[in-house]
């Protein structure tokens, strides 16, 4: 399934798009190559709604055209925003930011205004003109999380760690869902048990998650000693902005989601699983 826009991130797009005329919204639309999924005109709200549940059931099939559709319909609900600076954090253009840093897009705005010295204690600002946002992958290019995520699904479910996939489901729904807290609340738990078994099947008796992963890097068991700093590394950062409110950000929450997901999967190849 082709990764795309989250729900929660297509409601922000909708509680900004209806502020629109009818006439804004089906510019918008074409402008972004969605009208072929215009099905229902009753009002604002129920157009854009099924035009965007519409496109990104078809991107999750596959549909890049859809998906990049969304992305531009996503850019041209920025046009009239004023600038962030004057914005409060409350603000729909900061809700859609955070919520597009869960899909993986960061947006970003070039800032219209220049300073002009009088002198040398002094200066006046310049409105150049409107500001102008991008919507740019905060992967690196080549990256793609669904896939690793599904990867990662079947070879704990190969491997017959239930627990574990359980925690990492409930992980992967929560980041999908934004409840960032959540899902590194839920990414821990999955971390450990998996060491915690690996270990076990390598002749380690203790209970403690992070003292398994160290018996593998003091043994020299199962992973390189390289590997095994990194999943100490990983083991450090999956403890700290845990499932508690307000502490962790959407980029923060996906960072820690690639990274565990990475070095889990390394770890039961390199066991065998």
């Amino acid at each position: 399934m082709m990764q795309t826009l989250s729900s929660p991130t297509l409601a922000v797009l909708i509680k900004i798009a209806v502020t629109r005329t009818a006439k804004e919204i089906h510019t918008s639309l074409l402008a972004a190559n969605l009208d072929r999924f215009i099905t229902e005109t009753s009002s604002k709200e129920r157009l854009v709604q099924t035009v965007l549940v519409d496109a990104r059931r078809a991107a999750h099939k596959g549909d890049k055209d859809a998906h990049r559709g969304l992305l531009a319909f996503t850019k041209e609900q920025t046009s009239g925003f004023r600038h962030p600076s004057k914005l409060g954090p409350e603000s729909l253009l900061f809700q859609l930011k955070e919520a597009l840093l869960a899909d993986g897009y960061d947006l970003m705005w070039d800032d219209p205004t220049i300073r002009t010295d009088i002198d040398l204690d002094s200066w006046i600002e310049i409105d150049k003109g409107p500001v102008t946002y991008h919507i740019r992958p905060t992967d690196a290019p080549g990256t793609e999380m669904a896939g690793e995520i599904s990867a990662l699904e079947a070879q704990l479910n190969a491997a017959g760690f239930e627990v574990a996939l359980n925690h990492y489901k409930q992980a992967v729904d929560n980041l999908n869902h934004h409840n960032y807290e959540a899902s590194n609340g839920a990414l821990r738990p999955m971390l450990e048990d998996v060491t915690f078994r690996v270990a076990q099947k390598y002749g380690y008796t203790g209970t403690s998650g992070g003292n398994a992963i160290n018996f593998m890097v003091d043994q020299k068991k199962v992973v390189p000693e390289e590997w095994g700093r990194l999943m100490q590394g990983a083991w450090g950062i999956s403890h700290p902005e845990g499932p508690h409110p307000g502490r962790s950000s959407a980029d923060e929450a996906r960072f820690r989601m690639l990274i565990i997901t990475s070095i889990v999967r390394r770890l039961l190849q390199h066991a065998g699983l």
